[in-house]
Formats: structure tokens, sequence, C-alpha cells
């Protein structure tokens, strides 16, 4: 990746500090656990548990793609690439981060 300022003109997709996290659940009565538990927890004022586990498809990926570009995406089964590309075209959300086409 160049050091060079790129004008938004030349750039086609930029992508800063990306980050997508999915909540997994172990089986489907957690998720309803997860949505009432805390808020009787707080209100008791007893520390909320957290009846999930956190995966993080994707971290913190930043890059650009300038107009005429070619960009192959390829890792490992799992490494994020679906998820990279449906946040790109707007299917996903990401979990922080942004990106701009």
């Amino acid at each position: 990746m160049s050091s060079d300022p790129v004008s938004s003109d030349e750039v086609a997709i930029c992508v800063k500090g990306l980050s997508k996290c999915y909540q997994i659940y172990d089986n489907p009565r957690d998720r309803l656990k997860q949505f009432i538990a805390p808020r009787f927890q707080r209100l008791f004022g007893k520390p909320t548990k957290q009846y999930f586990r956190e995966f993080w498809a994707l971290k913190d990926v930043s890059f650009e793609v300038k107009k005429g570009e070619t960009v192959g995406i390829i890792g490992r089964n799992g490494s994020g690439k679906s998820t990279l590309l449906q946040m790109i075209c707007g299917t996903l959300n990401a979990t922080s981060g942004s990106i701009q086409t």
C-alpha cells in the first residue's frame, strides 16, 4: 500500500478499521437469557453474565482500492472473505469501522 495521499476521486473502495463480531450461542434459549437476564441483574445490582461467546470474523481491516485496479481476496476457509465482501456491498453491517464505495 502506498503512503502517497490519494484524492477521493481516485478511490473506488476505502475500508478503515473494519471489524465484525458475531455472538455465538450454545443453544437457542441462551439468546433469550441474554436478552432478559442482564436487565434483572443490573436492576438488583449484580454483575451481568454473558450467555454467548464472541467470534471475530474480521478485526481492524484497512485498505483502499483505486479506480481501475483489480483486487483478489484469498484466504483459508473461515478467514472472513465472504464477510468482508458482504460488508462492502452493504448486505451486512460492521461491528466497527467504515466503508466508502
